[in-house]
């Protein structure tokens, strides 16, 4: 470790938590969805995962894609409305363990249900996808959630979340306050910059579970995983 990316900090994040008040989580998932928005996490999704999703579908042919930890929906959606821009057709299914989550999301569109033990056949979907989403999962879980991943994907694991760092965290602690709708948002926030995993940690934890699996930068602080069943 360095004095720019400390130790890894693990802590529940007061969203995940049970008894959260409805208006408190619909606040802070609307500052979630906001910072996907306003915050690269849209370009993202146009930068990186619609020029792979063009790889793996066949002309005329769409792609399912599971989502875990969806919550509000708001990265399928993007994603949905960037493939059709593109001309691609996607069917899209979030995986949420809240049901008070799930339920923000398109009628039809989101479960809840378990990631850990995903209601799905092997490979009965083209893509797992998750976003901000990993780093919430000691090195064990994870590895049991992309293994998990790797069942039901016929045909890629998509991984984006943050890095540790300690200039995202000032950054986080200067624009929640003023940014957010929730007092929760600033909280999480910085629990999820403090357990993030760095690159080389994620890759590490990929290997023995995703063997071939890609980890690169994908913006200033945040990585991507992808891996492709040979």
């Amino acid at each position: 470790m360095s004095f720019w990316v400390p130790r890894r900090r693990p802590e529940p994040e007061l969203l995940d938590a049970d008894g959260v008040p409805a208006h408190e989580a619909e606040a802070s998932l609307a500052d979630i969805e906001w910072v996907h928005r306003r915050l690269g996490g849209r370009s993202l999704v146009r930068r990186r995962l619609i020029p792979l999703l063009a790889t793996l579908g066949a002309p005329g042919i769409g792609l399912s894609i599971l989502d875990l930890g969806c919550g509000s929906g708001h990265v399928g959606r993007d994603l949905v409305e960037e493939a059709a821009a593109h001309g691609m057709r996607l069917h899209l299914l979030g995986i949420d363990r809240k049901v008070s989550h799930a339920r923000l999301a398109a009628r039809g569109s989101t479960v809840a249900g378990d990631a850990f033990r995903l209601p799905f056949p092997d490979r009965s979907v083209s893509v797992v996808l998750s976003t901000l989403f990993l780093h919430h999962f000691s090195p064990g879980e994870a590895a049991t959630l992309l293994a998990e991943s790797r069942r039901v994907a016929a045909s890629a694991i998509v991984v984006l979340d943050l890095t540790r760092h300690r200039l995202a965290l000032a950054a986080i602690g200067a624009l929640g306050p003023i940014a957010f709708r929730s007092a929760l948002s600033v909280a999480d926030g910085k629990t999820s910059v403090r357990q993030a995993y760095t690159p080389e940690e994620i890759a590490a934890i990929a290997a023995p579970v995703l063997p071939g699996a890609r980890v690169s930068k994908a913006a200033r602080f945040v990585w991507e995983l992808v891996w492709t069943r040979p």
